[in-house]
């Protein structure tokens, strides 16, 4: 009988196909790490650049906006009613601009000390207040525009205005802002949806003292001078930025606007500073030297704002650890002092012209 030989491969062809195999598998998983490495880092500093993004056109409207009064465009021209706000540290004292320098005890120039001990060590914080046009379209007086011995003001229906907001009336002569101590009660039915005529409006009180769900109040329920139809309704905007530790101990840019709670507004952003611009000579309303807060010499003369953002990534990645320090506007930074991390991070600066103090 003829002896039938075994098929199969030798133990050096296995080997060898063994070697090819974990070569192949190796290139494959090193390829796919590389892509994930890769996808993580355009992933996070795509996250820091749209969060930088959204911080820089927030803060740049506001600051823009400052001391914006409407038609008259004069802080001189505006009386404010509301109880308290004659003293320089209440927030609804009517200063276009604040700043609080990094380890600074208060806010300048009102000599307020609302939330600075929340802030985080080391950056900046800025104030900006300014009358503005409510969204969906402007809101005016109708005839008559203001019944004043029942301290009511009859402006466009559908005004939305409820008890407690802090508005304003306005036009090229001047603005008085108050507390609206009523919501606005439409005079018909159905007159939302129909164009304003002065048979269709809406009624607001502004009367003085103490009214719950009207605080802080007005001290005086009589406004400056009669206004006539037209005038334009403006709300008042008082905005907060400073860098607060989030609940898990993270940089969070906050926002406070009014007396109401400060929110959260961008995580990410290590350090915020900012420097002041002065007209110091010639009056030309253009800034020949950029001070810190506390270094200012004169809060009128401010007509422009430059600052910068330190941002850094949400999460760590990579094997490099950050240990450089950052410059920003000639302060130089070091975020993670004694203990470097793996974020990414990148400077972000703008120069803001105040507008209404620019013409």
């Amino acid at each position: 009988m003829k002896r039938s030989y075994q098929a199969g491969f030798t133990i050096v062809e296995l080997m060898v196909a063994a070697t090819l195999g974990i070569l192949i598998l190796g290139g494959a998983i090193s390829m796919f790490a590389s892509n994930k490495r890769v996808y993580t880092e355009q992933d996070e500093m795509g996250r820091l650049q749209e969060n930088a993004r959204f911080a820089i056109d927030l803060m740049v409207n506001d600051i823009r906006m400052a001391g914006h009064t409407g038609c008259a465009d004069d802080m001189g021209l505006v009386t404010n009613h509301i109880n308290g706000a004659g003293v320089a540290g209440n927030l609804y004292n009517f200063i276009p601009i604040e700043g609080r320098d990094e380890t600074g005890a208060n806010w300048l120039p009102s000599g307020n000390t609302d939330q600075v001990g929340t802030m985080v060590a080391n950056s900046d914080s800025i104030t900006l207040r300014y009358l503005a046009h409510p969204g969906g379209g402007g809101i005016y007086s109708m005839t008559p525009a203001m019944t004043p011995a029942s301290f009511q003001i009859h402006t466009s229906a559908g005004s939305g205005i409820a008890q407690g907001d802090v508005i304003a009336i306005s036009d090229c002569v001047g603005a008085d802002i108050f507390v609206a101590t009523t919501t606005a009660v439409t005079s018909t039915a159905g007159c939302v949806s129909v164009l304003p005529t002065d048979a269709c409006r809406d009624t607001i009180e502004h009367r003085a003292g103490a009214i719950a769900g009207a605080d802080p109040g007005n001290a005086t329920g009589a406004l400056s001078r009669a206004y006539n139809s037209q005038a334009t309704i403006l709300r008042y905007v008082t905005n907060r930025y400073y860098v607060r530790n989030d609940a898990a101990g993270r940089p969070v840019l906050f926002r406070q606007s009014g007396f109401a709670a400060p929110v959260p507004l961008i995580e990410g952003v290590d350090n915020l500073e900012i420097k002041y611009g002065e007209d110091t000579a010639g009056s030309d309303r253009v800034a020949d030297v950029y001070s810190d807060a506390d270094a200012v010499l004169n809060w009128n003369d401010v007509v422009s704002v430059r600052f910068a953002l330190l941002m850094r990534s949400i999460e760590e990645y990579g094997a490099d650890f950050d240990t450089r320090s950052y410059s920003l506007l000639g302060r130089v930074i070091d975020p993670t002092p004694g203990a470097n991390d793996r974020r990414r991070r990148r400077v972000f600066t703008t120069t803001v012209e105040i507008r209404n103090r620019g013409s």
